[in-house]
């Protein structure tokens, strides 16, 4: 039987009482958190010489009763685990076999090889923060259309096998409890995914160290940085810089009929602070049909805010065989002429192709911008059928609206009721953020990425853990 309180210690600390209703909820957890399943992923591969190590499923094991108590610091949570043998016990451990930090960080770099993880970057210092910017702003793009260039990538990709990822471990592991959920009745067969990130503050100064031997306090020369990937960035939510990482997640957001909302993390990707949003999400959204193809999930939407809300992004979507839910910068508008057009005597045919009052229609001229296309007379045309009756945009351009139609021809028109109903699942993203924030994953200020990596993933399987046992027998 468990104890309900802990008051032993090894250093003459006292640690404070536990509630016994939660050690109830832990003991619930730890009968439903059978990772066995997961020793062939996470042992070491066969013929690696050295001593045997210590047990994987329990290091696993212990990393994840970390998340759900919500542990910061991993050298504090193994100096509490040593300080009670009841810790110890949940863990798979004894007071004198609990293993070591560097035991730990081990094991996650084990599963996680990263090529950093000892080497820091030399480069131009990031700045502590850049212009003021309005609450809820976003950050403009540096290099306008790149993401339509890297949607365009991608597809091209997609013709070819994925390539080995450093994150593959991690991500197998993922889908393995992740199938489990689809199992036991807490995931739905068919998915409404919500994709968004948050970002993840480094322990590492946004300034770096100097190793130059320059003396002014303006000095441009590079620095070094002991946390080699992470770069400053905007939070529009918090309004506020920071210096780190940023986690994209794609949660299913869609329930099982019946039954509540369970906001669980399915795929996973790590990138720079300043990354946006839209140029991560076509390799995630690839990966994560790649990782469950032919496992009898179906991908049905993609829900997301207006950082998506690209032609590139929405064209990637659909080749994808998903329906884009994606907010609007601004209100779509029905497609619509020029009022020069208008009075040329000019209309929209049933393809939104322009006809003129001679019954000739237009021929395209290209795109102006997302959303505005350009079309001409076909009498500017060389080998075209001269005019009798030319009118008075002959020799311009006629201008066509039809940003509004994608939304319609996705089957969710902007502001009907299936589109308000489904665009609100898009809170599941950030709940399950929240619960990143809960598990002391966000606070944790780590430095190298397979220890962000590594915690993100544990955590979101703890998460699916607690969903079983809230699934109704």
């Amino acid at each position: 039987m468990l104890a309900r309180h802990m008051d032993h210690t090894t250093d003459g600390a006292t640690l404070p009482p536990l509630d016994p209703a939660v050690w109830g909820d832990l003991a619930a957890w730890c009968r439903r958190a059978d990772f066995e399943a997961l020793r062939p992923a996470l042992s070491r591969p066969a013929g690696q010489r050295g001593r045997p190590g210590r047990d994987p499923v329990a290091l696993f094991r212990t990393l994840a009763l970390q998340a759900v108590v919500g542990e910061a610091s991993i050298t504090d949570w193994v100096r509490r685990v040593r300080q009670s043998p009841d810790w110890a016990r949940l863990c798979g451990w004894t007071p004198t076999t609990v293993p070591a930090v560097s035991t730990l960080y081990a094991f996650l770099y084990r599963v996680y090889p990263d090529p950093d993880r000892r080497s820091g970057a030399v480069r131009a210092p990031s700045g502590r923060r850049g212009p003021v910017r309005a609450p809820g702003e976003k950050l403009p793009p540096r290099r306008p259309g790149a993401i339509d260039r890297v949607a365009a990538r991608v597809t091209r990709e997609q013709r070819r096998p994925l390539r080995p990822r450093v994150t593959d471990a991690w991500d197998a592991l993922l889908a393995q409890v992740v199938q489990e959920s689809v199992r036991r009745g807490a995931l739905p067969a068919t998915w409404d995914l919500a994709a968004d990130g948050t970002g993840l503050v480094s322990g590492a100064h946004s300034f770096g160290r100097k190793v130059c031997a320059c003396t002014g306090r303006r000095c441009r020369c590079r620095r070094s940085f002991s946390d080699p990937t992470a770069l400053l960035g905007w939070d529009s939510h918090r309004h506020r810089y920071y210096f780190g990482h940023s986690a994209q997640a794609l949660v299913v957001a869609n329930p099982v009929p019946g039954q509540p909302a369970h906001p669980l993390v399915v795929s996973l990707a790590l990138h720079p602070a300043n990354r946006h949003d839209g140029v991560a999400y076509p390799d995630r959204l690839r990966k994560t049909r790649a990782r469950y193809a032919g496992t009898g999930v179906t991908l049905r939407r993609v829900i997301a805010d207006a950082a998506y809300d690209v032609d590139g992004l929405w064209t990637f979507t659909r080749a994808s065989g998903c329906v884009p839910v994606f907010a609007p910068h601004t209100p779509p508008t029905p497609p619509t002429l020029s009022p020069a057009a208008t009075a040329a005597g000019i209309e929209l045919g049933a393809d939104l192709r322009p006809i003129c009052a001679a019954g000739r229609p237009l021929a395209p001229r290209g795109q102006q911008r997302p959303g505005i296309m350009l079309w001409a007379c076909p009498a500017q045309n060389r080998r075209a059928a001269p005019c009798p009756t030319p009118c008075a945009k002959a020799r311009g351009r006629v201008t066509v609206n039809h940003r509004g139609t994608r939304y319609a021809a996705s089957g969710v028109p902007y502001g009907s009721p299936i589109w308000r109903r489904t665009y609100a699942l898009r809170t599941a993203v950030e709940r399950a953020n929240s619960l990143w924030a809960s598990a002391g994953v966000k606070t944790a200020g780590h430095r190298r990425r397979y220890l962000w990596y590594g915690r993100l993933v544990i955590a979101a399987i703890v998460e699916h853990v607690k969903a079983w046992g809230r699934v109704p027998a």
